[in-house]
């Protein structure tokens, strides 16, 4: 499926493509050695067999690629007690889907979890609230238990322990009938950011809009010390209100925890290929926050023009060597000729090859422009009254009963 655009474009430009709902990765290196130990032990003492989910296999020419690394010890962006209260949270020798309701219908699959959205009755049998749930698949042959629980548990670790309106909130960890995990999430009716830049219907101030809540966002998860990687407008959601969420930490990757100031550096390919940063292609280690803010830049001239500028971050993409041979010769890189000035400024910046230069997604926040640009608030309407339509004519996979 092609993403159509308004302005030039190379033969491949406009090459996005769906990813299936739920077509996710769950690194190995990032889990709580709580809940791992939790979840092991009731896992183990569960003998009833589980069935193989048979997701569907989805192809895209976008290349989407998974961290193969691993590591023994637990790695997430709090102090040891906040571990323990997410163990307590997840209530794991207790907790069910079904204390969240029954399912409503299913989104879609990918090859490690199946996306549903289930519907709970209030005490009153009538009232109704929505959650996305992601149904993990079982354990493979080749995985021990203890690879098992940390693959399971790594992105509900670092998800549930954040807490922004620009980011997805994961409520719990449960088990359905048939003892398979699940996450429990929010669910954002709204859909997401590539089907409203399909949709065509956004002015430029809910294009800006969308920017800075992604931009904003971004930021928290930074201060958080934690790198989402995988940044897409397949991962961005939206409310019907137009409020935009990250999701997917798949392969989000703790880059400092609270009690350091330096941190280290993210390794592994991971993503989705025309997001990648070059540094992050070519090199083993790369700063995974710096990484964030190449791939917001290439999502804001998406959400701009409607296209991709080139397939690959690589010197061998025609598209992306034109651009590096227009940085050195300072002069404007053919494509980004549509764009405003400030829309131009501040994607160079986003895409400064150099990694060691390129700006921050704090430092973006602090732009004049970028702080010029108003925010929709729970009713559709920015701090200057204008009324922002961003999920206009989507119509929700799911709704709550007309009563």
């Amino acid at each position: 499926m092609d993403l159509p655009r308004k302005g030039p474009m190379t033969s491949y430009s406009a090459n996005i493509h769906r990813l299936s709902p739920g077509d996710i990765w769950l690194p190995d290196n990032r889990a709580s050695s709580i809940i791992v130990t939790d979840l092991a032990k009731q896992q183990t003492a569960n003998t009833m067999t589980t069935p193989h989910l048979n997701p569907t296999s989805t192809s895209s020419s976008t290349t989407s690629y998974s961290s193969t690394s691993s590591a023994s010890s637990c790695s997430i962006p709090i102090h040891p007690t906040e571990c323990s209260k997410n163990a307590r949270r997840h209530r794991a020798d207790t907790a069910s889907l079904k204390e969240y309701g029954e399912c409503y219908r299913r989104l879609g699959q990918g090859t490690t979890a199946v996306v549903m959205v289930v519907r709970q009755l209030g005490e009153d049998g009538r009232s109704e609230k929505l959650y996305a749930i992601k149904q993990f698949r079982k354990k493979r042959k080749h995985e021990s238990e203890k690879e098992y629980m940390k693959k399971l548990t790594s992105e509900f670790c670092i998800s549930s322990t954040f807490s922004h309106p620009n980011v997805i909130e994961t409520i719990d960890l449960v088990l359905d009938e048939r003892k398979r995990y699940c996450t429990v999430m929010e669910y954002c009716p709204g859909g997401d950011l590539f089907t409203c830049i399909m949709a065509e219907r956004m002015t430029e101030l809910e294009k800006l809009c969308c920017f800075k809540q992604m931009l904003q966002g971004l930021a928290y998860l930074h201060s958080m010390g934690v790198a989402h990687r995988d940044i897409k407008p397949e991962n961005l959601l939206l409310t019907m209100d137009g409020t935009v969420k990250i999701t997917d930490f798949g392969v989000s990757d703790v880059f400092r925890f609270p009690w350091e100031s330096k941190g280290r550096q993210s390794r592994g390919l991971v993503g989705s290929e025309p997001y990648i940063s070059p540094e992050a292609i070519e090199n083993k280690e790369y700063w995974g926050h710096l990484a964030d803010v190449w791939s917001a830049g290439i999502v804001f001239y998406c959400i701009c023009l409607g296209g991709l500028a080139w397939h690959i971050a690589k010197k061998t993409d025609h598209s992306y060597a034109n651009y590096l041979r227009a940085l050195e010769q300072q002069k404007l890189y053919e494509l980004f000729r549509p764009l405003g000035a400030n829309e131009r400024r501040i994607i160079h910046r986003m895409l400064d090859p150099n990694p060691s230069t390129r700006i921050t997604s704090s430092e973006l926040l602090e732009d004049a422009w970028v702080k010029s640009i108003s925010v929709c608030n729970n009713n559709s309407v920015d701090n200057m009254n204008r009324v922002h339509k961003h999920t206009e004519g989507v119509q929700p996979v799911c709704t709550l009963s007309k009563k």
